[in-house]
């Protein structure tokens, strides 16, 4: 058996379990045979958690409000403890950990984690030793109980905005179409319409569709992550979405050939103007969505799960564990309740 580590976590969504501290750090590192104690984001609580455990690594998801990286690197050189701070960056779906911050990260923490190759870039020249890259992932055991169903119909992810409701009105000649995201059950629009869905019921969802259509982020969002749609990556759903084998539709941009191929295991559309003709054409191909499908699946789970994402991180320091990616992509996931103090 390769050896573990004791790790101790913080930062917001300790109670939340779809939250990035349970999603993409303490979950994956469980999986991987790692002791791992997740505890809020308050200076009194994660000292607690330093004394009691005795960790070798405090890994922190910074947010407003969490101990600033001098109270961090104050607590973690009293209890000779490494100090990894990682940063979820913009999404396609929720807020962001603040990068402008960067080059005080990396003088205060002994790791730093970031979620693109375009930051990794710009802050490579104040060294690499301590900066990492963490690229989005997903942890296929948390979907994986999942209900299985007839696939039929269409899931379309994506914020009621002008021009994503322009879309979906455009669908009418579809049967079973689901649109999933904030803003359309206000709409009187003759569909099915969900705001927000737990992890496994989102799962069964895209498990019984066909094709699921990535819509672009609406303009406030690009605000908000100061990041043009173009310059982000792939929405979570499209994650999900292969591990339970359902290819996805999406905008072309840079994003997405660095995680699956376009043709093979997603298809892409240049403008959402082509949408309206272009998902009925790919929903009356079945066979060709389920080959694209199972390529995803196939991708997706070789190549983009957090507990590699992990393993990469750690390689230099501890030997790999012994699980296997079909050990990961069978696991039930019997999740651990979270210790908590604070």
């Amino acid at each position: 058996m390769a050896p573990t580590m004791r790790i101790v976590v913080t930062g917001y969504g300790v109670d939340a379990p779809e939250s990035h501290l349970r999603l993409q750090v303490a979950d994956p590192l469980r999986f991987l045979g790692h002791e791992v104690v997740a505890v809020a984001p308050t200076k009194a609580a994660i000292k607690w958690g330093l004394d009691r455990y005795s960790p070798e690594i405090l890994i922190v998801i910074p947010a407003a409000g969490v101990p600033d990286r001098e109270e961090i690197r104050a607590l973690t050189s009293a209890s000779e403890t490494v100090a990894l701070c990682m940063h979820t960056g913009p999404s396609l779906q929720g807020g962001a950990t603040d990068l402008e911050g960067l080059s005080d990260d990396l003088r205060e923490y002994d790791l730093v984690a970031v979620p693109d190759l375009q930051t990794f870039d710009e802050y490579a020249n104040l060294g690499t030793f301590r900066l990492s890259l963490m690229e989005p992932a997903v942890h296929p055991p948390a979907l994986m109980n999942f209900v299985p169903s007839e696939r039929r119909g269409v899931v379309v992810v994506g914020d009621a905005d002008p021009t994503n409701i322009d879309v979906v009105m455009s669908f009418d000649q579809l049967d079973d179409l689901i649109v999933v995201g904030e803003g359309w059950s206000e709409l009187p629009l003759n569909v099915s319409t969900v705001d927000v869905m737990p992890l496994p019921e989102r799962a069964t969802l895209f498990a019984g569709a066909h094709l699921l259509v990535e819509l672009p982020v609406s303009l406030a969002h690009q605000s908000q992550v100061k990041k043009s749609f173009f310059e982000l990556g792939l929405s979570n759903s499209v994650y999900e979405a292969a591990v339970v084998g359902t290819p996805s539709l999406v905008q072309a941009r840079a994003a997405v050939d660095k995680v699956l191929a376009p043709g093979r295991e997603i298809v892409t559309f240049q403008s959402s103007e082509d949408l309206a003709d272009l998902v009925p054409v790919l929903v009356a191909d079945k066979r060709e969505l389920e080959k694209i499908g199972e390529a995803a699946w196939s991708r997706i789970t070789a190549q983009h799960t957090w507990a590699q994402r992990w393993r990469s991180l750690f390689a230099r320091w501890v030997d790999d564990v012994d699980a296997a990616r079909d050990e990961e992509v069978h696991y039930l996931g019997q999740i651990q309740t979270l210790s908590r103090a604070g």
